[in-house]
């Protein structure tokens, strides 16, 4: 669970889960969210949704600017789910004590860790995937009831990034892939 003050890295900050997960980052109480995407305009939206500090991911040295950006402390929490180096690069830019939680692989590749690498800083790693958490309907009910609470009062809000009609899903589909789109796709029948 996240403690108060503590400062969350969120990495594909502009779509869909991440503009969420840099909403419910401040929700729950972060310190500090750092968010990463790929261009100004992603990380405006990131910026506006409640990020504190924004890095372009497709820079090399990206691990290094979460480092500045957490007073070289590193994050306590990283939300993982785009998978090819970043976990590794993770790694270099997580605090100590701190905890990455892996819940996806946008770019296919799921990446790989060393775990003898999580020794030295103490580091955690924490899978998640949503069709377990249904099986556990004590872990799931309280967490849709604070979202849905959160949906309810305006605090928390959902970005669509465009509207396909259906026949174009393909499109979207390639848009989606292609890192084109910001926040959610709709497709319309």
């Amino acid at each position: 669970a996240l403690k108060e003050g503590e400062s969350v890295l969120v990495h594909a900050a502009a779509g869909g889960v991440g503009s969420l997960a840099v909403q419910m980052a401040k929700l729950l109480g972060a310190g500090r969210v750092i968010a990463t995407a790929s261009s100004p305009e992603k990380l405006d939206l990131a910026r506006s949704l409640g990020a504190d500090a924004l890095i372009d991911y497709t820079q090399e040295d990206w691990p290094e600017k979460v480092r500045e950006a957490t007073d070289g402390d590193g994050a306590d929490v990283i939300l993982e789910m785009v998978g090819a180096d970043f976990p590794e690069k993770n790694l270099q830019c997580l605090a100590t004590f701190g905890r990455m939680v892996v819940f996806g692989a946008a770019s296919g590749d799921r990446g790989n860790l060393v775990p003898g690498d999580l020794m030295t800083g103490c580091h955690s790693v924490v899978g998640f995937w949503l069709v377990p958490i249904t099986q556990r309907p004590d872990l799931l009910v309280p967490s849709l009831e604070e979202i849905l609470g959160w949906i309810a009062s305006g605090d928390l809000k959902l970005t669509i990034g465009a509207k396909y009609p259906l026949e174009k899903a393909a499109e979207a589909h390639t848009d989606l892939e292609g890192r084109k789109t910001m926040g959610k796709l709709i497709l319309k029948p």
